[in-house]
This record gives structure tokens, sequence and C-alpha cells, in this order.
């Protein structure tokens, strides 16, 4: 049995996309090979490890007056046998809204990074725990806390045990001469941070191929390197054109995508008046009242996974978008959505409406597994095509499901994940 060690700020989940993404990537190995270490709030998933340490913001400054918090968290197979912790495990309250706001106000992140360094949250009990679990290999997604960073490098030094680092996002391949004053020193300090992690790591995982060429460009190659796109589970029902026409978006809607789902909205009324989009993620409530307001649009809110697996399966148009506005486009370089494998996977004929310059845009184009649309007039012309001819649909989704199968499936990619690990080992 091989045992991982995982550093995340998301626990392993079936709700968070990133939680979605460790708990895909490493599903290989069997939750009793497994123990993260994570600061959100969301409870512990045991269908993916049996053992946990958590240690959450509001946790960390609590600990500064004495209050202590149960970290640890270990399954038992007489405690429930649904997914989660037991209820008397609690959930921690989570960051107030007007602080999540803040994220990019670079004193408070430097005041968080020094809390976090000098308070009494469990330094002694998370090392006797590692030393407990005994790791063979120590997995970390990459963020951009120092903090973190910090604590995965000395456990690899205290136990000696090979590093797998994971990039989903450019945290680290920042332009220093694009920041000033507080914000560069901070990037400054995750840079050198991760010079040092890569220096040690035994293999870097990357999500995509033009985050990998970013990074090893800045950063030279000292251990293996793969790609792993993201992955799902692959529909195993066949899309069947007829009935209702239901064009369905699922997923984050914040860095604009709300004005790109309006548009698309309007060009549906143009094509069409009784055509709707079905809309399901958490909005912000100024959002939430624009899609309200929008007579094409059904907003749904958030959905489980289980419900959302229905959902997916009725659509004939699975849609992804991606905002357009110009102070955001710089920010979508490296953009590479989790739910671009469901889409692929679900087999539904698969439109992507965002920027062409994306690092999911390429790959899409590349893979021509979506119908991709970079501008309004071409959406109102690509979308009127797909609604009138199910023939076309039901290529499209023929296409989106051959692309999911070689390239996103879950088991295939967990699979090759585990053996490129047990490899450096």
């Amino acid at each position: 049995m091989r045992k991982l060690l995982v550093f995340s700020h998301s626990g392993f989940s079936n709700e968070n996309a990133n939680g979605i993404t460790m708990k895909n990537l490493l599903s290989a190995f069997n939750p009793e090979e497994k123990a993260q270490v994570y600061c959100d709030v969301q409870p512990p998933d045991f269908t993916a490890a049996h053992h946990y340490f958590r240690i959450t913001d509001t946790q960390m400054v609590k600990a500064f007056f004495g209050k202590r918090a149960q970290h640890i968290f270990a399954y038992s197979p007489d405690a429930q046998p649904d997914s989660k912790a037991p209820s008397q495990s609690g959930s921690p309250k989570k960051i107030p809204g007007w602080l999540k706001k803040q994220k990019y106000n670079f004193w408070l992140k430097w005041l968080r990074e020094y809390l976090w360094s000098v308070s009494p949250w469990g330094h002694r009990r998370l090392k006797a725990w590692i030393r407990e679990f005994s790791p063979d290999a120590i997995v970390y997604m990459v963020g951009e806390s120092i903090f973190m960073d910090k604590l995965v490098l000395k456990t690899c030094k205290d136990t000696g045990k090979p590093l797998v680092l994971y990039n989903g996002e450019a945290f680290r391949i920042i332009d220093l001469k694009q920041r000033r004053g507080l914000e560069r020193a901070y990037y400054r300090k995750v840079e050198k941070l991760y010079g040092r992690l890569n220096e040690r790591t035994a293999m870097v995982i990357y999500n995509c191929e033009m985050l990998k060429n970013e990074y090893e460009a800045m950063y030279p190659r000292r251990g293996k390197a793969m790609i792993a796109y993201n992955s799902a589970e692959c529909s195993q029902v066949p899309y069947q054109p007829g009935g209702s026409m239901n064009i369905t978006y699922f997923g984050n809607l914040g860095v604009g995508r709300s004005d790109s789902l309006l548009k698309v909205a309007d060009v549906l009324h143009q094509i069409d008046p009784a055509l709707r989009l079905d809309i399901y993620g958490n909005a912000k409530a100024e959002d939430a009242k624009r899609f309200e307001a929008c007579e094409n649009i059904r907003y749904h809110g958030f959905v489980n996974a289980e419900r959302l697996r229905w959902i997916i399966e009725k659509a004939d148009i699975l849609l992804h978008v991606e905002s357009f506005d110009e102070n955001v486009i710089p920010k979508l370089k490296y953009a590479f959505s989790t739910k671009i494998a469901q889409c692929l996977c679900a087999g539904r004929c698969f439109v992507s409406f965002a920027p062409s310059g994306t690092a999911s845009s390429q790959y899409l184009n590349d893979a021509e597994g979506a119908v991709l649309v970079s501008d309004e007039q071409a959406l109102h012309e690509t979308l009127r095509k797909l609604v009138t001819d199910p023939q076309l649909r039901l290529e499209q989704a023929q296409k989106a499901f051959q692309i999911g199968l070689k390239n996103h499936r879950l088991q295939t990619t967990a699979q090759w994940v585990r053996e490129e690990i047990e490899a450096i080992l």
C-alpha cells in the first residue's frame, strides 16, 4: 500500500471545483491510502480519504485566545454510511463575505501570513499526526499561500519523502514588472518559495500544455513532468435529439461570466423568444437579480452533484462562457475550467463562448471537441444552426464524447497518475 499526504486549500469534494479536481486526480488511490491537510470549511469527504487534518483561518485566529478546535478527523465504519464527516464534528464558520471581497488587499494578505506563522494553531499535533500516518509521498496542490508553501517544505524535510506538485493555475508565473509595493513583495516571496519547491520536487503535474510550457520557461524542470487533464465520469446515457430544447450552463458564475450569459440569453431571444437558458450555480445577489429579470433565463441556483448529473443528461446543449471584459481577459490566459471535462464526458453538444486566447479555447480548438465562438455575431449564427438542426447537435455530441473518452476519462487518468507517482517512489 502506497500512502499519500495531500496538502491543498480545499478538501476533497464533489461540489467544490478544486476539491473535485484533486478527488478525481487521485481516485485510483484507495481512501485508506490518503490523508489530507486543508484549510477550507467543508467537512471531510471520507469517500476520498480516511484521514484529515483541517485548520481554517477562523480557527487559526481563535487559537490566539486559547480556543481549541477539532482538527483531526478519521473514518469510522460505524459512524454513518454517507460521504461526510459525522455531524458532531461540526463545520467551522465561513469567512465573512465582506472579508472575502478583500482577497487582493495585500495589507491583509501579509497580515494573514504573519498570523499563520505565529499562531499556536496546532503545529505539534499536525507533526505527530503526519508521523503516525507515515506517508510515502507528499502531493501539493499549489496555490499562492506562503504559509502552506513553508508547511509543505518543512514536511518534506521532516519526512524525507518525495514531493509531487499539481499546478492547475498560473499562481507562480506572475510578471513582477507589472506589480508594485506590497503586491510585488508578496509575489516575489511566493516566486522564491516555489523555486524551493521546484528544486526538491520529484514530479510536477499540470492540467494543460500551455501552463506546463510557461512554468518550465520560468522554473527549469528538476523532476518528471506530466499533463493530466481534468477528468470526469463518462456518461452512460447517449444523446438522443428530441423533445423540448434544453440549453444549460452550470458552474462558476464569477469573473465576469454573468455578462456573457446575459448576452447568450439575448441572442436566444433573437432566434426564438421561447428559448430558455438554464443556469445552475451560486451567483452574487446582483447577478441573480439580473438573471431573474431576464425572460430567457431560468436561474436555479446551486444544485448538488447527483442532481447536476441528471440535469446534464437532459441537456441538448452544454454551454461554457468566459468574460469579454478588457480588464478581465488578461487574467483568463491560463483559464482551463474544471467543467470542460464534465461537458466533454457528458457526450452532449458543447458550445464555448470565450475569448480565443485562453488555454481552454486553444485546447478545445486543437481537440475539436466543442463549437467555439469568440464574438457575438458568430454566436447568433452558431446557436441558430444548433437549435434548428438535431443532426448537427448529435454529431457535435459524439465528437465531444470521443474527446472525453480519450483525454478526460476519470478512471484512465487516475490510474495513469497513480502509476507515475508509484514510479518515483
